[in-house]
């Protein structure tokens, strides 16, 4: 790829790119959030590659030039996930395959799945629950949204806060029991940087 004349502006897609990067670089470690901070308001005031240039300079690319990775084909899921923790925690985070059924059985625990940045092949999950005493926290990715009409509650919360609006993101069928639990369904939530 050519690099681009110094002098030559630069767009808005541009920008969010080396955003993108400058926020993988913290994720790394490689920045830490002062510099995070201080490079990004540059990268927004900057008119030029000459300007953008400098602040990814120290950290490694490919091929020099600004390069956004296109993402490889999804691997088949497996069938079901089955999670069944008893007085203890089970999480599923970061960068994980959703197969197109989980059941979790929990007793005393806590569950939380983050499908933020999962790789979810099919067009809909189900989430079959049977919880006791338990609490399990849902993060759906942009679009998605979930439904709980089958969802049988004794002493218990079901807080749906992605419900259907139109979209046609990711379907995530919630279904079963919960007695003395708190179920919540939300986005990511997000607070200048940080996203969680």
């Amino acid at each position: 790829m050519v690099t681009p004349d110094p002098n030559m502006r630069v767009s808005n897609a541009e920008r969010e790119a080396i955003l993108a990067r400058l926020h993988a670089a913290t994720e790394e470690g490689r920045l830490d959030l002062d510099e995070f901070a201080d490079r990004s308001r540059q990268a927004y005031e900057a008119r030029t590659y000459g300007e953008v240039e400098r602040l990814l300079a120290d950290l490694p690319e490919t091929a020099g030039a600004l390069a956004i990775p296109t993402p490889a084909p999804a691997p088949k899921p497996q069938p079901e996930l089955r999670l069944n923790p008893v007085m203890s925690s089970a999480e599923r985070t970061g960068d994980w395959l959703v197969p197109e059924k989980i059941v979790v059985e929990a007793k005393m625990s806590s569950v939380k799945l983050d499908c933020r940045h999962a790789t979810i092949a099919s067009g809909e999950v189900e989430i079959k629950l049977a919880m006791a005493a338990s609490s399990l926290e849902l993060v759906l990715p942009a679009g998605a949204y979930a439904t709980d009409q089958d969802t049988n509650t004794i002493m218990s919360s079901v807080e749906n806060k992605a419900p259907y609006k139109g979209a046609s993101g990711v379907r995530f069928v919630l279904s079963g029991r919960a007695n003395m639990s708190s179920v919540t369904v939300r986005y990511e939530r997000r607070f200048l940087w940080w996203r969680w």
